[in-house]
């Protein structure tokens, strides 16, 4: 060992001579280092003694070779004194060689007696300075030389092993393979920095022991005792020939912050002390980095950290086997508590994409990608889409943009579906990523969180006793994902962080999935034939012929209408339910039914019975799924289950006498009417008995050729009596109708009450177009509103323009007042529809009846909800608050019920002139006229004999006479011709 100086001088605490303090190494046979009390600014003082009169062996130095019995000789003396309290003093010196010589006594005992007694030293013979105890040890090697014990033994066996023979080549990295995550006994030699050190392998092996490898602490980095400029300044000065400048720099050497306090944390604890090392891996230098136990069992590297002397680095706290939440919980108590490396530590602010805290139980719905999946919130039922925290999964791609998927995105989309999908898991929401999107478009939010799956409902599986798994965990350990890198001071990660990383280590050592770069990932072909009726049609008589086939659930398109794999035949069908319809698109009921077949049949395994294709290329058919019933799993129809819970209808055309279900699918039917279940919410035998009746009269009429309601495109429109209440009245000519009855109205307003103050607004940032919850100045609560504008300048003016959209009235609204809305009360349609008055047409905001016709109109249908009739339906507008939106409904107010659909105001004419519904009101008080080409139709005389006393009374508009003008009239629209030309 090199004996140097100590670095500075200090006074140690003595009396009389003698000094205390404790030994911190022991370099050979004969000489200490011992360290004083505690310094202000450093690490306490040190004093190199050399026992007076003692000769002991002399260790090797580097490639060198040991005298006899030295190694011996030093393990006595290291076993003696090594972390002991000494007292000590120094009798001379040679100044001539820098050295110290003095007695050391620990306890009542004597090192250097103790040395020469057990035959590990010698006395020095010859002039000069000499021991004050020398008479005595001269006895005590006499004695020792007598015995024949230590360096003065005979026995053969013992002086062939007195001397070390570490093997010739040793390779650090030879230990993994055998030892990774083992314990091996060991020596630490020297200490290089707080986090690196120089040991000799005590180990049994031959090929091993005495070994001399240098190793580093995994997860940790601790600060250099020379920086890589300083070298470079030192290599620069010395091949200019400046040698002065060069021995000054190696002189005063600038060790980093804090670099000299953990190297002498580590020495105190470790140098000269017997340890065990745990090797965890090595870096791309070939570095061997390990964890270390000092000889009380503590973990080195978590002391460390706990005093602020290291940092912890995510490229080395993946090499290790366990421990690495530990040490992150040490890091971030020194950064609270500002020790050492940490007193400038500033905590950051609060995450404002922090979800932490924010935990649920649902059922996975939907697989969305190999790293994102759709979970049903067991309290609420509402869709949250959860993105697996620091994984990413290969992408699927898209093939109708020609984008292909990644390699092992199939394999990891079908492991989350067959191991997930219907299965209930606890989820541990984290953080938000925001990602932007290309042009102005809004940027896309991602929540991410930690999925646990419990095992009980794993069946055929060994899980070790575990009872919960991470998702995201499984993919990396079978390859499937890979664990995303974070900076060290990102806070947004996966709270299981560090077991991702170790399940990644273990897949690049298995070489699993995407970690195998040498094996090619399977290849898949599907045959997409839902989007083309002519294939449809030909692939057919395949399906047909293989009778029942097993399918998987693809994608729910609605209802009753969805998309399936079929494995065997790799192909990807559009499939209906034969017979059954479910409300559609923005019809009452269109949402629950979604709902349902999502939740029971989503990306599940299945088996269908096809029967025919329609002219879309849509298969037809019957269609099963598994579900559980009684403890165990039983087949069940899904047209059976929509139609027993009132969620669809049979067909009008549909003959249950052809079909070997078809009795059981009537019957389901009409129990679902009789309890008034879903979409037979209003049903009733008198009301289903005239909605036949007058369907069969619209059908005689139209046979006979008679005047129906036609639309654009030729189709005979019957019209559908109902119950409405106005609910917001822009002018006589728009005004907003919501369908009266039924408690969907209430049920999407008591969910408002209870989820909208409790969401959480983390990341939420009202967009245009989106639907948000808003609080209404009225009355303080909160209702579904549309964002019509956000206002540019935030700063100025915070207002967002919503309108809402189960009333259509619209307000301008603090941030504040809005809030996220839940994806179950987002996917139903808005319960205000956009209306018109039927016929007539109203004077416009520059003519002179125009405030005349809005009043009376107003006083009309103040009265709340009225029975109506609506006469024709268009397409839902994109933005019904718009002044040139056109209405999605032409509407009679204030019809007779009993006057059935067939004649506009059938049954108002009385012989005293007097009228019943609105749009006749309106045009008796010559505040509306007749559009031209209802003139002509004689269903529409209650109308025209309204306006023809109202042209005879001068009333209204009619004061000063005829008003009317060819310019302003509108034909009323034909249907097309048979090429598709207008008549």
């Amino acid at each position: 060992h090199e004996r140097t100086p100590p670095p500075r001088t200090a006074t140690m605490a003595h009396g009389s001579g003698w000094m205390h303090g404790l030994v911190k190494a022991v370099l050979s046979g004969d000489c200490v280092v011992v360290m004083g009390n505690a310094a202000q600014g450093g690490p306490p003082p040190e004093k190199t003694i050399t026992l007076a009169s003692l000769v002991a062996p002399r260790m090797a130095r580097r490639d060198g070779k040991d005298e006899p019995h030295a190694f011996a000789s030093r393990e006595f003396m290291r076993k003696l004194l090594i972390g002991k309290q000494v007292k000590f003093r120094v009798e001379y010196a040679v100044a001539s060689i820098g050295r110290e010589f003095g007695q050391v006594y620990v306890g009542d005992d004597n090192a250097s007696l103790e040395s020469v007694a057990n035959g590990w030293a010698k006395v020095r013979q010859g002039g000069g300075d000499q021991a004050s105890n020398h008479e005595e040890l001269v006895a005590a090697e006499a004695a020792a030389q007598a015995a024949g014990i230590g360096l003065w033994t005979k026995d053969p066996t013992e002086m062939a092993l007195s001397v070390r023979h570490p093997p010739t080549s040793f390779d650090p990295n030879s230990l993994l393979p055998a030892m990774k995550g083992r314990p091996m006994p060991c020596i630490v030699e020297a200490v290089l920095n707080g986090a690196a050190l120089r040991v000799q392998l005590m180990t049994d092996g031959a090929d091993t022991r005495h070994a001399t490898c240098t190793v580093f602490l995994a997860g940790v980095q601790a600060p250099a005792m020379k920086t890589k400029s300083q070298n470079q300044s030192q290599n620069q000065a010395a091949a200019n020939g400046d040698a002065a400048a060069a021995s000054s720099s190696i002189d005063e050497p600038k060790p980093e912050p804090f670099a000299r306090e953990a190297k002498h944390f580590t020495e105190v604890r470790l140098l000269n002390r017997d340890v065990l090392i745990v090797p965890e891996g090595t870096d791309k230098y070939n570095n061997l980095f390990c964890t270390i136990r000092a000889p009380d069992g503590s973990d080195v590297a978590e002391l460390l950290a706990q005093n602020g002397l290291v940092k912890v680095v995510d490229w080395s706290l993946a090499m290790m086997t366990a421990g690495a939440a530990t040490l992150r919980a040490a890091e971030k108590a020194a950064k609270l508590a500002r020790r050492c490396m940490w007193r400038s530590y500033v905590a950051p602010p609060p995450n404002p994409n922090s979800l932490i805290g924010n935990n649920f139980l649902g059922t996975v719905v939907e697989v969305a990608s190999g790293d994102s999946i759709v979970i049903a919130d067991s309290d609420t039922g509402a869709e949250r889409r959860v993105t697996m925290s620091s994984i990413r999964a290969p992408k699927m791609g898209n093939e109708r943009r020609g984008i292909k998927p990644e390699p092992w995105a199939h394999e990891a989309k079908e492991f989350l579906r067959t191991r997930c999908v219907g299965k209930r898991v606890k989820v541990s929401m984290e953080y938000q990523r925001k990602i932007p999107t290309q042009g102005d478009g809004p940027e896309i939010v991602l929540d991410m969180g930690t999925v646990l799956l419990p095992t009980d409902q794993l069946k055929g599986e060994d899980n070790n006793g575990v009872t919960e798994l991470n998702v995201a965990e499984m993919l990396v350990l079978r390859g499937l994902a890979s664990v995303v890198r974070h900076r060290n001071d990102d806070e947004d990660r996966s709270l299981r962080y560090d077991d991702l990383m170790q399940a990644e280590q273990r897949a690049i050592k298995g070489k699993k999935g995407v970690q195998n770069k040498d094996k090619p990932a399977p290849v898949h072909h599907v045959n997409d034939i839902s989007q083309n009726a002519n294939k449809s049609k030909q692939f057919l008589p395949f399906l047909q012929r293989a009778g029942t086939s097993h399918a998987i659930v693809d994608y729910v398109l609605s209802g009753h209408r969805l998309k399936l794999s079929v494995p065997k035949e790799g192909a990807l069908i559009s499939f209906a339910i034969a017979g059954v319809r479910c409300p559609q698109r923005d019809e009452p009921g269109a949402a629950e039914a979604l709902r349902f077949v999502r939740h029971r049949c989503a990306q599940r395994d299945c088996e269908i019975d096809v029967e025919g294709v329609d002219k879309t290329g849509t298969f037809l058919g019957t269609m099963t799924y598994s579900s559980p019933s009684g403890g165990r799993q039983t087949q069940t129809s899904l047209g059976l289950e929509l139609l027993r819970h009132g969620l669809a209808t049979l067909h009008g055309s549909y003959d249950p006498n052809r079909h070997a279900n078809g009795p059981e699918l009537v019957t389901a039917q009409d129990a679902a009417k009789h309890k008034r279940l879903g979409v037979w919410v209003d049903w009733s035998p008198e009301k289903e008995a005239a909605e036949k009746a007058a369907a069969e009269a619209a059908a005689s009429s139209a046979a006979a050729g008679g005047n129906g309601h036609e639309t654009a495109a030729g189709t005979q429109t019957v019209a559908e009596l109902c119950s409405l209440g106005v609910t917001e009245v822009v002018d006589a000519s728009r005004f907003f109708c919501q369908r009266a009855g039924g408690d969907r109205a209430a049920w999407v307003h008591s969910q408002l009450q209870a989820l909208a103050p409790n969401s959480s607004r983390v990341g939420f940032e009202p967009r245009k177009g989106a639907m948000v919850a808003g609080r209404f100045t009225g009355d303080d609560e909160w209702y579904r509103a549309i964002v019509v504008s956000v206002a540019k300048d935030r700063g100025i003016d915070d207002s967002v323009r919503v309108h809402y959209c189960d009333f259509g009235n619209g307000e301008s609204l603090p941030r504040d007042r809005l809030a996220p809305l839940d994806p179950t009360l987002a996917s139903t349609p808005p319960l205000a529809h956009l209306c018109a008055l039927s016929h007539v047409k109203i004077p416009g905001p520059t003519k002179d009846h125009h405030r005349d016709a809005n009043n009376l109109f107003g006083s009309l249908v103040s009265v709340g909800a009225m029975d109506a009739r609506i006469d024709r339906r268009g397409r839902v507008p994109d933005a019904p608050w718009d002044p040139d939106a056109q209405p999605e409904w032409r509407v009679t107010l204030g019809v007779d019920p009993d006057a059935g659909n067939g004649d506009d105001d059938a049954g108002d004419d009385a012989d005293d002139g007097s009228v019943q519904s609105v749009n006749a009101k309106m045009v008796a008080a010559g505040l509306a006229r007749l559009e031209r080409w209802v003139r002509k139709d004689p269903a529409a005389k209650v109308l025209v004999n309204a306006e023809t006393r109202a042209r005879r009374d001068r009333v209204g508009m009619w004061e000063y006479g005829d008003v009317d003008s060819d310019d302003e009239e509108e034909e009323r629209p034909k249907a097309p011709g048979a090429w598709g030309r207008r008549r």
